[in-house]
């Protein structure tokens, strides 16, 4: 989608705020479909309600801080391709994360992994850490691990991330962090 099908996306959903799931039912099918709408359902439940952000895009907060977003084809931010969707939970690299995925799956290890390479942008001191195989220097202290189209198992994970994100807010462990992680 082009960026003037993007800015007349932004003008008609601004002022009508679509609910999701609408949105969810007009973009996706079959499987992708059924993730999307079986992960919002849970979030839902859990008193975690995705509200519009931006075209095809809604984000969750918690106590004033990103928790996550979920992102359509025609999103500004994300170029998706039709009939797919991406998650984007915030998260910081830390212990708690590292303790997290030390029992997943390799799949879900290079899926934190692939996310795991943004240099600091500066807004504060760039964090040196090690995952549980790899070791990273002057990366973001804030950024976010993205799931494009996931499954049932990396819903199940995303939800884990959720919940320790969440934490952190509650603990009060989340870094002040103005960064935007610039796209590849």
């Amino acid at each position: 989608m082009n960026r003037k099908n993007n800015e007349s996306l932004f003008k008609k959903q601004r002022n009508v705020r679509p609910v999701i799931e609408d949105a969810v039912s007009e973009a996706l099918n079959g499987d992708t479909l059924t993730n999307a709408q079986n992960f919002i359902s849970y979030l839902r439940k859990n008193k975690m309600t995705p509200g519009w952000a931006s075209a095809n895009s809604w984000k969750v907060s918690y106590k004033g801080k990103g928790v996550y977003y979920i992102r359509l084809p025609g999103t500004a931010w994300y170029p998706l391709d039709a009939d797919s969707w991406n998650l984007s939970v915030f998260a910081q690299y830390d212990e708690n994360l590292r303790e997290l995925i030390s029992g997943e799956s390799e799949e879900i290890k290079e899926l934190v992994h692939a996310n795991n390479n943004f240099p600091c942008g500066g807004c504060m001191s760039g964090l040196d850490r090690k995952s549980v195989s790899k070791n990273f220097s002057n990366i973001c202290a804030c950024t976010c691990i993205n799931i494009k189209n996931p499954d049932d198992s990396l819903c199940g994970f995303a939800i884990k991330l959720i919940a320790l994100r969440r934490e952190a807010i509650t603990n009060d462990r989340v870094p002040k962090c103005c960064y935007v992680k610039p796209s590849k």
